[in-house]
């Protein structure tokens, strides 16, 4: 018996090795291992069906059991680890960590044993549907309202997980299963209990704590806490931390930290602050309430983000977190989402049935990225006459294939009814036919069905290579599957996440010098979109430039077209802002400084004198040109930036902070320290003080209060450093010391969990 099968690129139909060609459409074939195991019964019970993916530590199959008749997950652990006593444990300690767990969104286990001959194996439930991770890759950001009911249903699972001492340790869009049920619901149900820590109750040993000992460090580095990227010990609140990353994936389309490598990424928890996903990513609309939740979460601290998930629960959704089994619970399991989630074929042919998930999280098999089924089956190159289920013909062509033959119909209304008919059959296939192959879709995302379906099979049958080894056969059809890419425009998405799955294939592989080159492709994409975005801004600032110029010839237009300029760019005002950081922060300070320059010349013409945006728009220019070093810009921004923010407080004008004044203030007297204009920068810097001393004592209850809060102590802290630096100058080293130390105490200061408790 050959030790492998070929299966055909187009159909996807299994053949001998003899082979060189599909006999059916003289589509490509690509070789494929056939596990041994597959098609035998395992441990006396479990019919192995087939491999949905593998890992250093596990391969994972789907099997039905024998007399039960029922689908499962089995997980086993590689032979050549069974020897390794603490492998063994830890595999062991899973199978525990998940058994304590019941309820509606966590992966079920069901059975743990070893076989005759050492096997150890874990038996799970085997879901249907895909999971957060491959959603994201293609939709790249889901909406608010569907985002917040995966992360509620999340909550629950982990909440349940906290509640039997169980802390998950590696959440991650890939461990966050979505399976649609027949009512037309979704569940989401967290999977991949794996490394997870299991509190040890009073009066038990410590052999499970001591898998993880302290130092060591195991997770994702993408969404590590920064704890868990320093070895510490970990709780509930890491957990927590991770949710966090989730979210923000979710909503703003990529992570918050990133590195170079997963060193740098993992620094960068250790260190760095994310920025928020309206700043990263400033066309998506998220509510103020969530973005300061996910950023609660990501508190480098664990003492400073949310204690337990029934708190970040009892935040978000304004209730309390219901329990498994209450009523409450149970009623709210499932949601009728709105997702584009593919349920699995129950087609025997493995691909024709889908991928699994990543290594040794992989208990649940998934589509095709993107790949339908049913009643899409043209799509995905079934065999003509037949859908993906191998029922009927398509309807239209059985309905034509039992018409007489026109000429064949004596009966002239007959005839002409028969005749009526075809045309109308043979024109709607031709519609169809267009549609499917020439059709090139929207003008922001152009690319035929056909195209668009050609590369989501070339990436589904990449992941199942890539699953079962075969990493040349899976890289060649991710490269194919980039080669598709350039029929679309779409901004790089589907480029991106076929680079994505590439980087994984080289992770899994250790070849570091393709991981590095693929890296730089991803962030090429994305500087190339920021790019894109900055064109898009000039063009707009350009338009209203050109508007503008028709207010001096006088048509008596004037005052209604200031208006409606002056509403322009202050829909974009934020928006114009956020970009010049992005910019900032990915080196392009020259386009920076370009963008908001023309944006402060232009809102200058049509705004009031004392609008707060406008203050804004010129602090932001003097900070950039601040990087530049070319200071003589800069006191003179950040001066007309306070004179505006001075008279908008003083009309009392919409969107006129305080908070703002002192800001500026702050950055004018370090701009003045700076140039050794000591007695105004003593000035400056002692107002800005007066106004933010109030955040040192003040309480908030909302989320909205408790982030101005946490700005405003941030602001304080800076402020008394700026001072303390102004006066060791002066050589006043008692007085320097006294506002360091007293910048240091706020520092240490909580993010006011008493006020999140009384929300």
């Amino acid at each position: 018996m050959t030790n492998f099968k070929k299966v055909c690129l187009s159909c996807k139909e299994e053949f001998e090795p003899a082979h060189e060609s599909c006999p059916k459409d003289g589509g490509q074939l690509v070789p494929v291992a056939v596990d041994p195991l597959v098609g035998t019964v395992f441990a006396d019970k479990y019919q192995i069906l087939k491999v949905l993916g593998s890992g250093g530590m596990s391969v994972i199959y789907q099997a039905r059991h024998k007399y039960m008749e029922r689908l499962c997950a089995v997980k086993l652990l590689h032979p050549f680890l069974v020897a390794d006593a603490s492998m063994f444990q830890r595999f062991q300690y899973e199978a525990k960590a998940a058994s304590n767990l019941n309820h509606p969104n966590v992966v079920g286990v069901h059975d743990f044993g070893i076989t005759n001959d050492g096997r150890a194996y874990l038996v799970m439930d085997y879901l249907s549907g895909e999971d957060l991770a491959s959603i994201l890759e293609r939709e790249v950001i889901l909406p608010e309202a569907q985002a917040r009911e995966i992360f509620r249903q999340a909550c629950l699972g982990l909440d349940h997980a906290h509640s039997k001492g169980v802390i998950h340790r590696d959440l991650k869009p890939s461990n966050l299963f979505l399976e649609p049920q027949d009512d037309g619901s979704i569940i989401v149900k967290l999977v991949d209990f794996g490394i997870a820590k299991i509190s040890t109750a009073p009066g038990e040993t410590e052999s499970g704590q001591n898998l993880t000992r302290t130092g060591e460090v195991f997770g994702s580095p993408l969404y590590m806490s920064p704890e868990q990227c320093s070895g510490q010990s970990l709780d509930a609140r890491s957990d927590i931390y991770s949710f966090g990353c989730v979210m923000f994936e979710t909503v703003a389309g990529k992570t918050p930290l990133i590195g170079q490598t997963a060193l740098d990424t993992m620094h960068k928890h250790l260190r760095e602050r994310p920025t928020k996903p309206s700043e990263i990513a400033p066309r998506i609309v998220i509510s103020q309430e969530l973005e300061q939740v996910i950023m609660h979460c990501l508190e480098k601290r664990p003492e400073d983000r949310f204690e337990s998930v029934a708190e970040l629960y009892n935040i978000l959704f304004g209730e309390k977190i219901p329990k498994a089994g209450s009523s409450t619970g149970s009623s709210k399991g499932a949601s009728s989402l709105s997702l584009q989630v593919q349920v699995k074929s129950q087609n025997s042919n493995n691909y024709n049935t889908g991928t699994a998930v990543s290594t040794d999280g992989g208990t649940i098999v998934t589509n095709s990225r993107g790949q339908a089924s049913g009643d899409q089956s043209l799509a995905l190159g079934t065999p003509a006459g037949k859908n993906a289920k191998g029922g009927p013909k398509n309807k239209i062509l059985e309905r034509l294939s039992k018409t007489a033959i026109v000429s064949g119909i004596k009966d002239p209304k007959r005839r002409g009814k028969t005749l009526t008919g075809l045309i109308f059959s043979a024109s709607f296939l031709s519609a169809i036919s267009y549609i499917y192959f020439f059709w090139d879709g929207p003008a922001t995302d152009k690319g035929t069905f056909f195209n668009r379906n050609r590369y989501l099979i070339a990436m589904g049958i990449g992941d199942s290579l890539k699953s079962s080894g075969n990493y040349q056969g899976a890289e060649a059809l991710y490269n194919h599957a980039i080669y598709i890419t350039r029929l679309f425009s779409d901004r790089g998405s589907k480029k991106a996440a076929a680079l994505r799955a590439k980087l994984e294939l080289y992770t899994k592989a250790n070849d570091n010098a393709n991981k590095e080159a693929t890296l730089k492709e991803i962030n090429q994409i994305l500087t190339d979109r920021l790019l894109e975005d900055y064109a898009m801004a000039d063009r707009e600032l350009d338009r209203i430039a050109v508007e503008a110029a028709k207010l001096d010839h006088g048509n008596g237009d004037e005052v209604i077209i200031s208006k409606q300029l002056d509403a322009d760019l202050s829909a974009v005002v934020g928006g114009l802002v956020d970009l010049g950081r992005r910019l900032a922060a990915n080196g392009l300070y020259d386009k920076q400084i370009l963008l908001l320059t023309k944006a402060c010349t232009l809102y200058a013409k049509f705004s009031a004198v004392d609008d707060p945006q406008l203050a804004k728009l010129k602090l932001e220019l003097a900070l950039s040109h601040w990087n530049r070093d070319e200071v003589e810009f800069v006191g003179p921004l950040i001066k007309q930036s306070l004179k505006i923010m001075r008279a908008a407080l003083e009309n009392k004008k919409p969107g006129a902070r305080t908070i703002d004044l002192a800001e500026v203030l702050l950055k004018l007297g370090q701009f003045d320290r700076d140039r050794s204009s000591f007695d105004d920068a003593k000035s400056e810097l002692n107002e800005a003080l007066s106004h933010l001393e109030v955040y040192e004592k003040k309480n908030g209850t909302t989320p909205s209060q408790i982030s101005e809060i946490r700005r405003g102590r941030k602001l304080l802290a800076e402020t008394l450093n700026a001072i303390a630096d102004l006066e060791r100058q002066k050589k006043d080293l008692v007085k320097a010391e006294s506002y360091r130390a007293r910048a240091d105490s706020i520092k240490q200061l909580p993010d006011q969990p008493e006020g999140l408790e009384a929300n």
